[in-house]
């Protein structure tokens, strides 16, 4: 009977932290469309709340950050290029660092231009310091792996992040 109850323990624990890490992904999946549409759209404010202050104070502040995000903007509608697809992967094993929750979370962009797509896949470093309520998303194609270092000191040794992949470019048939 003893040995019942203490595989009954065992089985809620583990069904416990399962849906717990379902529900995290979940929130890390949603959250990351808001801030792809953000970006889709050129809506500053939409998008700066997913940044991590770290990232936002390496970028120049707000207002830099903005400016750039703007001329990008203006650059992709004065060269036709658009966003086809936005697609947000599953979340890797999610790691308690530093009482921060940290996972790796692979996205995939394709692009419109007028020669044809461009499809790029990397992935984003996910941190969240309130157990996950909020996510911050770090583009580990933009700040690459050495500068996060640098911007990021905190980041777990378990999350090793992927070699960064080469742009696909598909011509206009």
């Amino acid at each position: 009977m003893k040995k019942l109850i203490i595989l009954a323990s065992i089985a809620m624990i583990g069904l416990t932290y399962r849906s717990m890490a379902q529900n995290l992904a979940s929130t890390i999946k949603v959250q990351a469309m808001e801030m792809g549409t953000a970006v889709i759209n050129n809506d500053f404010n939409g998008f700066v709340k997913f940044m991590h202050p770290n990232i936002v104070a390496f970028a120049g502040g707000k207002e830099a950050m903005k400016a750039k995000m703007d001329s990008a903007y203006q650059a992709m509608k004065r060269f036709k290029v658009s966003f086809k697809r936005y697609w947000i992967g599953n979340p890797g094993e999610i790691v308690n660092h530093n009482n921060q929750l940290q996972a790796l979370l692979p996205q995939t962009t394709i692009m419109l231009t007028p020669l044809g797509e461009m499809t790029v896949e990397t992935h984003m470093l996910v941190i969240s310091n309130d157990n996950g309520k909020h996510w911050w998303f770090i583009d580990t194609n933009v700040y690459k792996a050495d500068k996060l270092k640098g911007i990021m000191p905190d980041l777990s040794p378990k999350l090793k992040i992927p070699q960064q992949k080469k742009p696909k470019f598909t011509p206009r048939q």
